[in-house]
């Protein structure tokens, strides 16, 4: 295999492991902020499903971040080829 081939692998494997670990840790805490400090209690109720929405967003990119991941490592046989 080419250098500059394994090379492109090395750095997308490790932005999508990035990616994942960056916005999951980000989604999280600002969830948290959100939840315990900016919304009132008695109004969470009411923006419930639109969280709902964008947790599915934030942590299904991750899912298929990892995914993707996991398909190209295995495709490769990793990096000991």
């Amino acid at each position: 295999m080419s250098t500059n081939k394994e090379n492109f692998k090395k750095a997308l494997n490790f932005g999508l492991l990035f990616y994942a670990i960056f916005v999951g840790v980000s989604g999280t805490i600002s969830f948290s902020v959100l939840l315990l400090w900016v919304v009132p209690k008695d109004q969470i109720s009411s923006i419930i499903a639109p969280l709902l929405f964008i947790a599915l967003f934030l942590y299904g990119s991750c899912a298929i971040s990892i995914l993707i991941r996991s398909k190209i490592n295995k495709k490769s046989g990793g990096y000991n080829e």
